[in-house]
């Protein structure tokens, strides 16, 4: 064993892993710590926040003394000031970039061959400025590589233009979510006005979500259209940006298209004359083409749309009363709504559109809502086969903004107990198709199930557009001020199931279906967890019953995540 540990090379942060190579990274306080698995899995005890159980550990380091390799000093710990102090979720990354095979405790199922990619904000700093809100942050993007019942990871920060720009002259140069770049004079910022109206001076800092294209290409996103970035999703190297070949235009879209392997489908809000166009792109191609639009029904903009659901046959086109404002866009110090205002009085609409022909086939009044993300949508039909109604599911805040203002960073980081989160629910929209002028919105299930909490939602891809059972989201344990569980949401049985673990701060929970599967809950759920004295681990439970299966801990804990997708092992 004493060879072998000599002759073992040491990955440092550009060397990837090689797949069964049986080497172990760990880093800890900047140092790299190399170990060499074991041949053999032992019987352990482990204790998780409300069990004690026996489980397998396997890709463990055998007893031998590491080798221990400090990183090179262009790459030691680099932090916002208050790293120590605040919770490791809400710290900026320790380092630009890692990668190593991970300790697994407990076992991985062997079906499960791919790579979980997760984006998010993860560096809120630059130079000696810290951001204000949790979307400011520059995007890090990190990698989970599941082979044979092993786990190699690694991150990386997405080179956009935004950082380098921001890297390059330690300070901010291009407007972030709440974030406006310092200008020298009243010249500099008129000149950022015209560059604002071309676009730009947005930002191009892709930190919102991650999708696998139907052609193969993995596209890093933010509302920005600028802001869609390739990437190599097994070096996680910055490829370059995605390039939109057609002239429809415009500034923003929706941060969550539609993604399947023979569908792309998102919306582009029209802030002149307020709407929506509905567009499509075919697998392989940059163009996107209009399907229909939408025009809004009240209010003097469109309303946000983060994200939207779609049916198999319609695309359900929310129309919120938290409406884009340019007035709030064009300020240097962030509004309370930021970028958007709130507008009761324009009430609330959603639409639905025929994927096929364009044409609306219903436009009705809602109660007020407001929502990041929508779940999944399916059509009711009668006893014909008929299409009555389109039900749509989100994660909704009770028509309450306050959500936006919770997510300041100041917020986050400092919990002193009380009990602040704003209340939410799976909300349900039930849209007549019989001219009915108005819809409803009810909660699908009572909402202290999940704590009252409710956000980063996934299904079954195989159930998208369908009707479905499950869904599975972060919730609440209370007293907290961010959902801080993970959820199992059954829609039939109107129940659900949370796994907690106090402190810790999990990220979107990501459903991964068992190759040729019959029931819909039928295999795993992914998810990575900040905790709370700084450490992380990526976790791994059964998506049926809902049980921890396995976790591996990470070589230092990192900051929040927002959203995920699935690249397969090809």
């Amino acid at each position: 064993m004493a060879s072998l540990a000599l002759s073992a090379t040491v990955h440092c942060l550009s060397q990837p892993l090689a797949a069964g190579s049986g080497k172990v990274a760990d880093r800890r306080n900047g140092c790299c710590y190399l170990g060499i698995s074991s041949m053999f899995s032992r019987k352990v005890n482990s204790s998780t926040s409300n069990t004690t159980r026996e489980s397998t550990v396997t890709n463990v380091a055998s007893p031998q003394r590491p080798l221990i390799v400090p990183l090179p000093e262009k790459e030691k710990v680099v932090g916002d000031h208050n790293h120590r102090r605040n919770h490791v979720a809400w710290t900026s990354v320790q380092q630009e970039r890692w990668e190593g095979e991970l300790f697994v405790e407990g076992e991985i199922p062997l079906w499960l061959s791919g790579t979980y990619l997760r984006n998010g904000p993860g560096l809120w700093h630059i130079g000696d400025y810290n951001f204000r809100h949790l979307f400011d942050g520059y995007a890090t993007l990190v990698r989970l590589r599941f082979e044979n019942g092993r786990l190699m990871a690694g991150h990386r920060q997405i080179e956009s233009e935004a950082y380098k720009a921001a890297k390059k002259n330690s300070k901010l140069c291009y407007r972030e979510f709440s974030e406006v770049p310092k200008f020298d004079s009243f010249l500099s910022y008129v000149g950022d006005l015209a560059k604002l109206f071309s676009g730009a001076s947005l930002t191009d800092n892709a930190n919102t979500g991650v999708i696998k294209l139907g052609d193969g290409r993995v596209v890093c996103l933010t509302e920005t259209q600028k802001g869609s970035i390739v990437i190599d999703p097994d070096t996680l190297d910055t490829l370059g940006k995605f390039e939109y070949s057609d002239s429809l235009g415009g500034l923003i879209h929706s941060a969550h298209p539609i993604v399947t392997e023979t569908e792309f489908l998102t919306l582009l809000p029209d802030l002149i004359k307020p709407g929506y166009l509905v567009v499509k792109m075919e697998p392989g191609t940059n163009e996107r083409k209009v399907i229909g639009r939408v025009d809004c029904r009240g209010g003097p903009s469109p309303g946000w749309v983060h994200s939207f659901p779609v049916t198999e046959h319609y695309v359900v086109v929310p129309e919120m009363s938290l409406r884009y404002c340019a007035q709030n866009l064009l300020k240097a110090e962030p509004t309370p709504l930021y970028k958007f205002n709130w507008h009761p009085d324009s009430k609330a609409f959603v639409h639905i559109m025929c994927k096929a022909s364009g044409q609306i086939v219903a436009s009705v009044e809602v109660p007020l809502f407001v929502t990041f993300h929508f779940i999944n949508a399916y059509e009711e039909k009668d006893e014909e086969g008929r299409v009555t109604a389109i039900v749509a599911d989100c994660c909704e805040h009770n028509a309450d903004t306050s959500i936006l203002d919770k997510l300041r960073l100041q917020n986050l980081r400092s919990f002193n107990g009380q009990d602040v989160l704003p209340d939410a629910r799976v909300g349900r929209f039930t849209i007549p198709l019989d001219g009915s002028p108005f819809g409803e919105l009810d909660a699908a299930l009572e909402p202290d199930e999940h704590g009252r909490g409710m956000d980063m939602c996934s299904i079954n891809p195989a159930y998208l557009g369908k009707k479905y059972r499950y869904a599975y989201a972060c919730g609440a344990q209370r007293p907290c001020n961010f959902p801080n569980t993970l959820t199992k949401i059954d829609l039939v049985e109107k129940k659900a199931k949370n796994w907690y673990d106090e402190g810790a701060v999990p990220s979107e929970p990501f459903f991964v279906a068992r190759p040729g599967a019959k029931e819909e809950d039928d295999g795993v759920v992914i998810s990575m967890i900040s905790e709370k004295n700084g450490d992380g681990y990526a976790l791994l439970l059964d998506g049926s019953t809902f049980e921890e299966i396995a976790r591996a801990k990470f070589p230092y804990g990192l900051p929040y995540g927002l959203h995920g997708c699935w690249v397969p092992t090809k």
